[in-house]
Formats: C-alpha cells, structure tokens, sequence
C-alpha cells in the first residue's frame, strides 16, 4: 500500500470519527503539494461511497487568506457527486467537527476545455460556460487551529471540502462583469455586501486555474463539471438555528437552514 492510500485512508477515518484537524504531512512522508494532490486522487477510491468526481473546488482564493498561511497561490478540491446538494436546505451541525459556511459563485462546465487552457481570457472561459449558480460550500475544518495548520496536510484532506449546495441555476450570465458583480449575505437578517471579484479578481479565472491545473496532470475540464470558485465573504462558522442566505444579483439565491 503507498503513502497516498494510507493517507487517504486515515483522512477518510479522521473524518468519519469528527475528530479535531491535526497535521498529518510528516506521519505520512508528504513533502510538496503534489504529494498532496495524489493524496486527493487516492481518496477517490476511499471515497467511492461519495460518489464520482463531479468537479473541482478552489481554495485560498483571496489575497486576504493567502497572506494569512504565507503563501501566493490557491489550490484544488475535488467534488464527489452524493455531496452535492441542489435547492435551499437545512444542515445538521452534528453531521460535521465543525461546520463553515463560504459563499461561492458556482460554475456549470458547458463544453470539454481540452490540454491547451493556460491561455485562456475570461472571455474565452465565458463562452465555454452553460450556467452559474448561487452557491454554498460547506466545508469541514474540525476545529483547526489555523496558526499551526499545514497546507500540504489541509490539501491532502481534500481541502476541508465537506459539501456543495447549489441555488438557482441561469442562463443568463454573459451580460455580466464578474469583476464587479454584487452579491450579499444574510445571516439572521443581517445583511452584507460583496462582489464577485473578491475571488481572484474574477470568478472565471478559478476556472482557467483549474483548467491549466488539469492540463498540467494530463487531464481536462469536462462538461458538466462544476468548479466552485471561492468564497466572496470570510469564511462563516453558524450557530444552532441560523438562516443563511446568499444572493448573487441577477443571478439567484441560496438559503439554508441550521439544525442541531
């Protein structure tokens, strides 16, 4: 057995047990991010209950959070199928360490991107695009502490990715600057407001990111994938019983509900 699939293996049963994050780079010998990423291809097979890849997620998207961890650069999740959710919903604490909340415009793949994506303009990215949605992605930090959290480790864990939540699917998107597009967030009634653009400038660059990314590992952006593009507000960790609402103008909305 590699150190991939003993690694998948335990972050597969650290997860399953709740239990808090702890480092894990140096139990399993993980020295780089790609050590990492083979890691997150190993858990496709532990994860097989999760279903099958469906996407991808991008991670530490803001300039904000990449100075926090000292770096200059994003990275990858995968999404599986079965963690998917479509339309409002209510979510149960118990089912996570520690649930948090990110506030994410999500992308419908329209069309095979091919080997060649590092070139692409947003433009180009645009037109290769079927449908956005409002959307939310729960992650799962289990009570990290963030001073001392690895990257290589955080990444190796499929980086934190718990669940994505789907709203309103459209269309009708190509209209819209993406740099500046507003969206706001309501937790309890109390509202704030953002744009689109805090991702990476533009929400479609976590999609030539993660294209070029794909490339470089032989493989591609397929239709029908989703990318998640990275959070538009900090990161939200809700209490019993909160409404969390997420609206991306001219686009739709997503809400849900917290449970015990």
């Amino acid at each position: 057995m590699s150190k991939y699939v003993e690694a998948a293996n335990w972050v597969s049963e650290q997860r399953q047990a709740k239990k808090v994050f702890q480092n894990f780079n140096e139990m399993f010998g993980l020295e780089s991010f790609e050590d990492a990423y083979f890691v997150q291809d190993a858990l496709e097979s532990v994860w097989a209950h999760k279903g099958e890849v469906v996407g991808y997620k991008l991670a530490l998207t803001s300039k904000a959070m990449q100075e926090m961890f000292g770096v200059n650069t994003s990275f990858k999740g995968n999404l599986f199928s079965k963690t998917i959710l479509k339309g409002d919903q209510v979510i149960s604490l118990k089912n996570y360490g520690r649930l948090g909340v990110e506030f994410e415009l999500a992308i419908e793949i329209g069309e095979d991107f091919g080997s060649n994506s590092n070139n692409l303009t947003v433009e180009e990215c645009m037109r290769k695009v079927s449908a956005v949605y409002p959307a939310f992605e729960l992650i799962d930090d289990r009570n990290a502490d963030y001073s001392t959290v690895d990257l290589i480790s955080q990444t190796a864990d499929n980086s934190w990715n718990a669940n994505t939540v789907l709203g309103t699917k459209s269309q009708n998107f190509s209209h819209l600057d993406f740099s500046i597009n507003e969206v706001s967030k309501s937790i309890n009634g109390n509202i704030e407001r953002s744009v689109t653009g805090v991702a990476l400038e533009n929400p479609f660059n976590a999609v030539i990111w993660i294209a070029d990314f794909l490339n470089k590992r032989g493989s591609e952006l397929k239709k029908g994938q989703i990318v998640m593009t990275g959070s538009t507000f900090p990161t939200y960790f809700p209490q019993l019983d909160d409404v969390i609402e997420f609206e991306v103008f001219d686009i739709g909305k997503i809400k849900i509900n917290v449970s015990r």
